[in-house]
C-alpha cells in the first residue's frame, strides 16, 4: 500500500475496532488487526495514531477514546462514535437543513420523487445532531408555495429521451387551437420559467428548433426514428438574449427603463436580466437601467407588472406598445 495511504487505512481499521459496541482492545490486538492489511506498524506509530485521532485539528475526529484500566483496553466512550459519521458543526447542520428543505419544494416532480426518501433521512439526520435550543429552519423559513404544474408526467419521458438520444412523437395543443398531428420531435434540453416547463428540440417536419409547454402535450411517447444530434444551438446560451422562453424575431435590441427611485432600489439588488447595466442613478428621478436583450412577450409583462413605477425610454416601438396596451386597459373601465 502507498506510504500516503497508510494513516488513513491504520485509522479506518482502528475506527472499525474500536466502534464494536461493548468491545475493548489491547494495543497488541490493534496492531494484529492493522497487520491483517498488509501494513507494517510499531507500537509507538500505532499510540501516534491514537493521539491524532484524538487531537488533531486537520483530521476533525476528536475521537473519544480512553483507555479502560480494569478491561485492560481501549474503547470509544461514545457507543455512536464513528469517523465514517460526517463531523457536523452548527453552520453545517444549518446548510444542510436549507438544502434538504429547498429540494423538498420540488418533491411533487417525478424525477424528483426516488430523492425523497434520501432528503427525508437527511432531515432526520440534522435534527438528531441540532442542539436541543436549536430552532429548526423549517420553523422560521416559509418557501413560495406554487400550484403543481400540468404535464409534470411527461418530465421522465423527455429526460430519458435526452440523455439516451431518442427521438419522441409529439401531439400538441396550442392554446386556442386544435390538437395537432403527430410531430417528431428530436428533445435536446428542459426549460423552466415560472412554475412552467418546456422542452426545447428539433422539429423534424418543420426543420427548425422549436419549444414545447409540457402543460399543452397532449401525448409524447418514444419514437423509432433516428436521433439527430444537436448541431444548430447551445442549449446554455440559447435563452440567454431574453427572459422566458420566447425568442420572436430573434432580434437584440437596447431597451432603456427609468424606474421610480424607490423600484430602483430593488432592481439595484436582483437584476431583471444578465444584460443589465445602470445608466444613471439619481435620487430624485430616479434609475435608469439600459438592457439588450430580445423583446418579447415575457418581458412586455414584466414592465405592465410595474405599473406607474417604470417608464420605457428606448426603444419607441416598445413604448408604444406598452402605451397601446394601457390605452386598451384603460377602455376597458370607461
Amino acid at each position: 500500500m502507498p506510504q500516503t495511504r497508510q494513516p488513513i487505512a491504520r485509522y479506518k481499521v482502528i475506527n472499525e475496532c474500536l466502534s464494536r459496541p461493548g468491545s475493548f482492545w489491547t494495543k497488541q490486538q490493534l496492531l494484529d488487526k492493522i497487520s491483517e492489511i498488509d501494513i507494517d506498524i510499531r507500537e509507538r506509530s500505532l499510540e501516534g495514531d491514537l493521539q491524532l485521532m484524538r487531537h488533531c485539528s486537520q483530521l476533525k475526529y476528536y475521537a473519544p477514546i480512553k483507555y479502560c484500566k480494569i478491561r485492560k483496553g481501549y474503547h470509544y466512550t461514545d457507543p455512536d462514535y464513528s469517523i465514517d459519521k460526517l463531523p457536523l458543526n452548527n453552520a453545517d447542520i444549518l446548510a444542510l437543513e436549507l438544502a434538504a428543505t429547498t429540494l423538498k419544494q420540488y418533491q411533487y416532480i417525478p424525477i424528483m420523487k426516488e430523492f425523497t426518501t434520501i432528503i427525508d433521512k437527511i432531515i432526520r439526520v440534522v435534527n438528531r445532531a441540532k442542539q436541543s435550543d436549536h430552532e429548526s429552519i423549517l420553523d422560521f423559513i416559509e418557501f413560495e408555495k406554487t400550484p403543481i404544474a400540468i404535464g409534470l408526467e411527461h418530465i421522465d419521458t423527455v429526460i430519458e429521451a435526452i440523455q439516451k438520444k431518442i427521438s419522441l412523437n409529439l401531439s400538441y395543443q396550442k392554446f386556442g387551437h386544435e390538437v395537432s398531428p403527430t410531430q417528431i420531435l428530436h428533445p435536446y434540453f428542459l426549460k423552466e420559467y415560472r412554475n412552467r416547463w418546456y422542452v426545447i428540440g428539433y422539429n423534424e417536419s418543420k426543420e427548425k428548433i422549436q419549444t414545447y409547454g409540457l402543460d399543452r402535450v397532449k401525448s409524447l411517447v418514444a419514437s423509432t426514428v433516428n436521433h439527430i444530434p444537436n448541431t444548430q444551438i447551445d442549449t446554455k446560451e440559447y435563452l440567454g438574449n431574453c427572459i422566458g422562453i420566447n425568442l420572436m424575431n430573434n432580434e437584440i435590441e437596447v431597451v432603456r427603463l427609468l424606474f421610480t427611485p424607490k423600484e430602483g432600489h430593488y432592481l439595484k439588488t436582483q437584476a431583471l436580466h444578465k444584460s443589465q447595466t445602470i445608466i444613471e442613478d439619481c435620487p430624485n428621478n430616479g434609475l435608469t437601467i439600459e438592457y439588450r436583450l430580445i423583446v418579447n412577450y415575457e418581458l412586455i409583462g414584466i414592465i405592465l407588472s410595474y405599473g406607474a413605477d417604470v417608464k420605457v425610454l428606448a426603444p419607441k416601438s416598445l413604448q408604444d406598445k406598452i402605451l397601446e396596451i394601457l390605452d386598451r386597459a384603460k377602455k376597458r373601465y370607461n
